[in-house]
């Protein structure tokens, strides 16, 4: 079976997403450049601390999905391996959560209303 290398098409992508985070500041409603730039640092601090952990969990997960389809595979190796997977999504998930947080910290009463509505519509059943 052939292996997709995605690392190149992700690094291909690396300036779009860093972009986005530009962009993302830009979308808060009467920012101060000052907030602009704490927001865009605080967004390339998120990614830079999520990226060994993002890595982990892709690495998990392509392990997982190769066990899964050996003859001789144990169960408990694929409960080890699934751990593994969910120690880096729980390490991605408190460092996404941390990061709203902060973010909240630094915007206005009006800003907050606007900023929690987006959180509030990522959690819609789609």
């Amino acid at each position: 079976m052939k292996s997709l290398n995605v690392k190149p098409i992700l690094l291909s992508l690396l300036p779009a997403l860093l972009i986005s985070t530009s962009l993302w500041a830009a979308s808060i409603p009467d920012a101060a450049v000052a907030q602009k730039e704490a927001i865009d640092e605080m967004h390339h601090k998120l990614h830079d601390d999520q990226a060994g952990f993002k890595d982990a969990e892709a690495k998990a997960l392509k392990e997982l999905n190769e066990m899964t389809i050996q003859e001789d595979v144990k169960l408990a190796d694929i409960n080890a391996k699934i751990d593994e997977l969910m120690a880096a999504k729980t390490q991605i998930l408190r460092l996404r959560y941390g990061h709203l947080v902060e973010m909240r910290a630094i915007l206005t009463d009006e800003q907050k209303a606007g900023y929690d509505k987006g959180v509030l519509g990522r959690s819609a059943v789609k």
